[in-house]
């Protein structure tokens, strides 16, 4: 799926994030856990409209982002049907990986204001939880 093909258009309507204890240290690097969710709220015939949510707690917990916003995906229904399919490797949906590299710098933006630990750039690309169901980032999705 090419770029040609589809336009994704991310638009961030909260982005907040919370320290919880702040006498971790600096030193720490904690593991992220994320929840998401990703809801269609509207679809034609070449363009879809979705509503999606993101929440990332530490362990220890040191910090807590949340963000929010809406997703607008011009293409042929049958590109944005590849886009909510599944990768294989990592259990995630495309757009919301798509979704994750639009947003991560605001993310990290955030967390360097507040002194915290910022989560990976590609933490919905390597989380996969393995044959022991031990992941040390783990991505819940509801659709």
């Amino acid at each position: 799926m090419s770029s040609s093909e589809v336009k994704i258009d991310v638009r961030l309507l909260n982005v907040s994030g919370s320290i919880i204890d702040n006498t971790q240290g600096e030193n720490v690097e904690p593991k992220f856990d994320v929840n998401v969710k990703l809801e269609e709220v509207n679809r034609n015939l070449d363009e879809a409209t979705f509503n999606f949510a993101i929440a990332m707690n530490t362990k220890p917990s040191v910090v807590r982002f949340e963000l929010n916003g809406i997703v607008n995906v011009l293409g042929k229904n049958r590109t944005i049907d590849k886009l909510l399919e599944t990768d294989p490797e990592t259990k995630v949906p495309h757009l919301l990986k798509k979704i994750y590299q639009r947003v991560f710098v605001s993310i990290f933006l955030l967390s360097g204001l507040m002194g915290a630990p910022h989560p990976p750039p590609d933490l919905l690309f390597t989380s996969v939880k393995n044959d022991t169901g031990e992941s040390s980032e783990e991505v819940k999705t509801e659709k």
